[in-house]
């Protein structure tokens, strides 16, 4: 493991101050990270820049100045990241798309003395209707829908390619501070300062679970309870759990929704977890052979990786398959934790260096800083096949080839995706299916806002 701390990736450096940096999140590619800060901003990173790969290109791509108040979540949309949402303490969503026509704008701008942007993302859409801070977004694994949740007690659902709202769902009690959605797309997993973690259907958004035994004595109070559910379906790891007096990591078992695992040995309060959303090979199985050792090797001997990060300021990595972490950073911060993320490289086909990096982790944190932590196959193993990973949520009702020609339907262009049917995804957003663009002043969106009042 090799960890990279660039003491120019910060907030507010036009102030010479540095301001708490609540989230990060890698574009689906792998070329760019983003943060979201307290200073109102977010800004997208070079990776290339981060790992020291280049020094030609700017390190600070682009900086969005359009939220009014501190900005807690970022995520990219799937597959082609085409989108980026963001929630902040203005009450407000935005929607984000890459304007690749303008080079640069009031939208965007690196900080005094430095280059030039050279990406422009502008505001596509203004979700509202949340009554308080905005602590946590997810897309579904298609991006047919998008959750957010807040201070407000309140997630709402909206549809991912129209961004209308479908649903709000109330049951919970208190603030809720973290979303994920099942990989399989059947359910939404929420967590809350009720001390619960619920499970919802996405078939109609109805409560299905209610979990409060791993939290029940918990007395740590967090900024975030962010969940993350693993990439083959099986588990929910879960933030801000207690075993006893000791805080933890909780891990739900899919259906028994028993926590019978958890991760242990930080010292303070999970902020946050994050699942790798691949599933690897373990390091050391056997690969190659014969076709039928391969086929019995793609559905053997794999796991899932997950990291979790908080209070204690450290960041502990572990696999599925072990009772110990793998890695562990401690004191890698001086503030709390507040985010994960991760990014896969794909190794090439006859790829066999034990120490080619297969893994990029980010963490954020109150103190301002981000750091990237490389990881290696002989670390982490080798990334599975996404076919073989998709076979494995078939028996959690997982559309497999279906399901990838209508992420890209909802994600990217907007022709028929073979399958005769029309899944029912237009949303009412037109022939097309577009949204609508962002109002450009308030008088347009007051105007905007009066006209669908009328058609009601």
């Amino acid at each position: 493991m090799r960890i990279v701390k660039p003491d120019w990736l910060h907030h507010d450096a036009d102030k010479k101050k540095l301001t708490a940096i609540f989230s990060v999140d890698f574009h689906p590619d792998g070329r760019r990270l983003a943060t979201a800060g307290m200073d109102n901003k977010i800004r997208l990173w070079s990776t290339r820049a981060i790992s020291g790969e280049s020094t030609d290109e700017p390190r600070l791509v682009s900086t969005l100045t359009a939220h009014s108040g501190a900005v807690m979540c970022v995520r990219f949309s799937h597959g082609s990241g085409r989108y980026m949402a963001s929630g902040a303490d203005d009450m407000v969503v935005l929607i984000w798309e890459k304007d690749s026509e303008v080079a640069t704008g009031n939208l965007t701008g690196n900080p005094a003395g430095g280059p030039g942007p050279t990406e422009t993302w502008r505001p596509l859409r203004r979700l509202t209707g949340h009554e308080s801070d905005v602590c946590d977004l997810a897309w579904s694994p298609d991006n047919r829908f998008l959750a957010t949740c807040g201070l407000d007690n309140a997630i709402f659902i909206w549809d991912g390619r129209t961004f209308e709202r479908i649903k709000k769902l109330t049951d919970h009690t208190q603030f809720v501070k973290g979303l994920t959605f099942d990989p399989a797309g059947r359910y939404l997993a929420s967590q809350s300062d009720d001390k619960t973690l619920r499970i919802w259907r996405t078939s109609d958004w109805a409560l299905h679970k209610t979990i409060g035994k791993p939290f029940e004595d918990n007395i740590f109070s967090t900024y975030f309870r962010r969940p993350s559910w693993a990439p083959d379906g099986e588990c929910i790891a879960t933030a801000n759990a207690a075993n006893g007096k000791a805080p933890v990591a909780a891990v739900v078992r899919r259906d028994s929704w028993e926590a019978d695992l958890s991760f242990v040995g930080h010292r303070g309060a999970i902020e946050a977890v994050r699942f790798n959303p691949r599933v690897f090979a373990a390091p050391g199985s056997q690969q190659g052979g014969d076709e039928e050792q391969k086929e019995q090797d793609n559905t053997s001997g794999v796991v899932t990786v997950c990291a979790a990060g908080g209070q204690d300021r450290g960041v502990s990595v572990w696999l599925t398959s072990q009772a110990m972490p793998i890695a562990a950073a401690t004191n890698l911060f001086g503030g709390n934790l507040m985010d994960l993320a991760w990014h896969t490289v794909e190794p090439s086909d006859s790829s066999q260096d034990d120490g080619a990096v297969v893994a990029l982790l980010a963490a954020c944190s109150y103190d301002g800083t981000v750091a990237v932590l490389e990881f290696t196959q002989a670390e982490l193993g080798r990334p599975i096949a996404l076919d073989d990973q998709e076979k494995m949520l078939e028996k959690y009702g997982f559309g497999g080839a279906r399901r990838r020609r209508k992420r890209a339907r909802v994600d990217g262009a907007d022709g028929d995706d073979g399958d005769g049917d029309d899944d029912d995804d237009d949303g009412g957003g037109g022939a097309s299916g577009r949204p609508k663009p962002l109002a450009e002043s308030v008088e347009q969106l007051r105007l905007e806002q009066q006209g669908v009042a009328l058609a009601k």
